[in-house]
């Protein structure tokens, strides 16, 4: 199937990759997460009865997680004696999306709904602590507050966050690999090759680690991995025959993992932008490119936007 898809549309994804070296910018279809009260927050270029609806959607969700008594409920989820861990992990980052305290940082409300989902979270994916909680009344009441110490919220949220993106690097870098051997033939322009292809991979890794210990790196990441997590459900919802389909969100998956660093480095480079312009109080037009170095150099991350690109244009022939 790739290769057929390939052969058939190579004018089309042909990519002046020397072209994309003299952009000025960009623009990540994937934010870091800011303040909601922010003016440069995920809304703020909508109009303001879209926010508010988007506002009302969140402390809905917020309100209705802190009205729950069912562990299940908390997350979303139908209460099950047996329940996978990317269901889980899926219903885990919506709900923490929603209630995130950093979405919300002026609202108590929202931490303690944040507090509920990890705690929720820590319950049901250890299959002891599941075992004694599904021995109880479905009616009996949880106090979800003064249950036995559980990891702090945070520590859950990094741990889900940095899981996924292991599973991912342990688990479908051979077929990433071999997509990536595929678009360097297709488009010799990018001047992959094998070094490049493992930079990229080098550069995943050092997502990973980096996101140990870096804040803005895990909100950076959490959308990303989310949506990893939406294909693999798909992918494993399809008929084993539907090659079509099948070949369409396998592109996809590589497509997401390859601009993981991208959206890291805007996530980093927004802090560092803003950091700078807190101190000196001028205009963050002032630091431009050349400063893009957090997590790879210029040479690399031209590299990884044409390849995105590429990924891009094959999803969309094949959604045809």
């Amino acid at each position: 199937m790739f290769s057929r898809v390939l052969t058939s549309a190579s004018s089309y994804f042909h990519l002046p990759i020397d072209d994309l070296e003299d952009e000025v910018d960009f623009p990540s279809r994937h934010i870091a997460w800011k303040p909601s009260d922010s003016p440069d927050s995920d809304n703020a270029s909508l109009p303001s009865t879209s926010s508010s609806i988007h506002s009302s959607k969140s402390h809905n969700v917020i309100q209705q997680i802190l009205d729950e008594h069912d562990l299940y409920r908390v997350l979303g989820l139908q209460r099950s004696y047996r329940i996978d861990k990317l269901t889980l992990r899926r219903a885990y980052l919506t709900r923490s999306r929603a209630c995130h305290p950093d979405k919300f940082p002026h609202d108590p409300e929202a931490t303690r709904a944040f507090q509920k989902v990890s705690v929720a979270y820590d319950v049901l994916s250890k299959p002891s602590t599941k075992r004694l909680y599904d021995s109880r009344s479905p009616h009996a009441t949880y106090d979800i507050f003064s249950a036995s110490p559980f990891p702090p919220p945070e520590e859950t949220f990094r741990s889900v966050v940095i899981g996924v993106f292991n599973d991912i690097l342990d688990g479908d870098l051979d077929m990433i690999r071999t997509l990536l051997r595929a678009v360097n033939e297709m488009n010799p322009a990018l001047r992959l090759g094998e070094e490049g292809i493992n930079s990229v991979f080098v550069t995943l890794r050092s997502v990973r680690d980096r996101a140990k210990t870096c804040r803005t790196c895990i909100f950076a990441l959490h959308d990303e991995v989310a949506r990893l997590l939406e294909v693999q459900r798909a992918f494993r919802d399809l008929s084993y025959f539907d090659l079509r389909r099948r070949t369409c969100l396998t592109v996809r998956l590589a497509r997401i993992t390859v601009s993981l660093p991208i959206a890291l480095e805007h996530a980093l480079q927004q802090q560092k932008l803003d950091a700078v312009y807190s101190a000196a109080g001028r205009n963050r037009d002032g630091v431009g490119d050349e400063e893009r170095t957090a997590i790879m150099n210029q040479r690399l991350y031209v590299v990884l936007r044409g390849v995105v690109n590429l990924l891009e244009r094959m999803e969309r022939i094949l959604n045809k």
